[in-house]
C-alpha cells in the first residue's frame, strides 16, 4: 500500500487507508500492510482508528532502509503503540540473492554456510515478542537455515515468501522439508498462478480457463493445512486483493477443494500466523 517511496520502482494504486476500505466494504475480517523500507505497524495503528470495522496489522522488512537486519528496529516495530506489529520480511528488494551480493545495498542474512549473528538476533527478537517470519527474498538454502534457526529460537509461526512466484523457486522436496520444519508456504494470487496471467486478465465468467496449473499442483501436494494465500497485489492497473481473492476462491472451489479446505488457507492459516482467534 501506499504512501510509497519513489526509491524504489514500485507503484502503488491504494493507499493504506483505502486498502482498509476495501477490506471492510468486501467484508474481510483484516489485512497486513507491507512496505519494503518501512515499518507499517505505525500505518496500521492510525488506520485502524480511521477505519472500523476490519483489523489492520503492519510489518517491517529488513532491507537497507532500515538498517538492514536490524534487531533493534524489529523490537520498535513489535512494541508500536496498539500492537499492531506482526511480521518481520526477511530482506526483499536489497536481499543478496536479488542484487550482486558484494552490492553496496545488498542486505546478507548468512556468510560460508552460517546464519550472521545479528540474523539470530533479529529470530530471538521476534521469539521474545511473538510476531511471525516471512523468509523474505533470501535463497532457498537460507530459507530452510532461517526456519531451522527461528524453531530452535522459539519462534512459533514462519511462513516462506512466494517459493513458487517472482523468481524465488523451491523445490517440492524443500517446499516440503520447510513444511517438515513447522513453516507454512506462501502461494500467491498475483502472476501466473490462481488467477493466471496476473488478475487484470481474468475471464470473470470462466476464471477457471485462466489459470497456471503448477499452484493449484502445489497446493494439493502439500495440503492446504501447510499453505497460507495472499495476493502480492497492490500495483495499478490490476483487480485490487480483495476482488482477487474471489476469484481466486472460485477457482478452487471448481478445482475441487472443500469449502474447510478453503477456509483454512485464507481464514484459518493467516488468523494462526498473525496471533488471532
Amino acid at each position: 500500500a501506499a504512501p510509497e517511496t519513489a526509491m524504489l520502482n514500485f507503484k502503488r494504486a491504494f493507499n493504506a487507508i483505502e486498502a482498509a476500505h476495501i477490506a471492510r466494504i468486501f467484508r474481510m475480517r483484516g489485512i497486513v500492510l507491507k512496505e519494503h523500507t518501512t515499518e507499517t505497524a505505525s500505518w496500521a495503528y492510525l488506520v485502524s482508528q480511521i477505519v472500523p470495522g476490519v483489523e489492520v496489522f503492519g510489518d517491517i522488512v529488513l532491507n537497507k532502509a532500515v538498517g538492514g537486519i536490524n534487531p533493534v528496529a524489529v523490537e520498535a516495530m513489535a512494541l508500536a503503540r496498539g500492537g499492531r506489529g506482526r511480521v518481520v520480511y526477511m530482506p526483499t528488494v536489497d536481499a543478496a540473492a536479488a542484487r550482486v551480493p558484494n552490492s553496496a545495498n545488498a542486505v546478507a542474512v548468512s556468510r560460508n554456510g552460517q546464519l550472521l549473528p545479528e540474523t539470530l538476533e533479529v529470530l530471538k527478537v521476534i521469539a521474545k515478542h511473538d510476531l511471525g517470519l516471512s523468509t523474505g527474498h533470501v535463497t532457498t538454502e537460507q530459507a530452510l537455515m532461517l526456519i531451522r534457526a527461528a524453531k530452535a529460537a522459539g519462534v512459533n509461526k514462519v511462513y516462506v515468501q512466494h517459493p513458487n512466484h517472482g523468481g524465488i523457486v523451491m523445490s517440492m522436496a524443500q517446499m516440503k522439508e520447510a513444511v517438515r520444519l513447522g513453516a507454512l508456504i506462501e502461494i500467491v494470487l498475483s502472476g501466473e498462478g490462481l488467477t493466471g496471467g496476473g488478475p487484470k486478465t481474468v475471464n470473470a465468467e470462466n476464471p477457471v480457463m485462466d489459470y497456471g496449473p503448477q499452484k493449484i499442483a502445489d497446493i494439493r501436494a502439500l495440503g492446504p493445512a501447510n499453505v497460507v494465500l495472499s495476493t502480492d497485489l497492490g500495483q495499478p492497473g490490476r483487480v485490487n486483493y480483495a476482488q482477487a481473492f474471489q476469484m481466486a476462491i472460485t477457482v478452487l472451489a471448481r478445482s475441487g477443494f472443500s469449502q474447510a479446505e478453503i477456509d483454512m488457507m485464507t481464514k484459518q492459516n493467516p488468523a494462526r500466523f498473525l496471533g488471532l482467534k
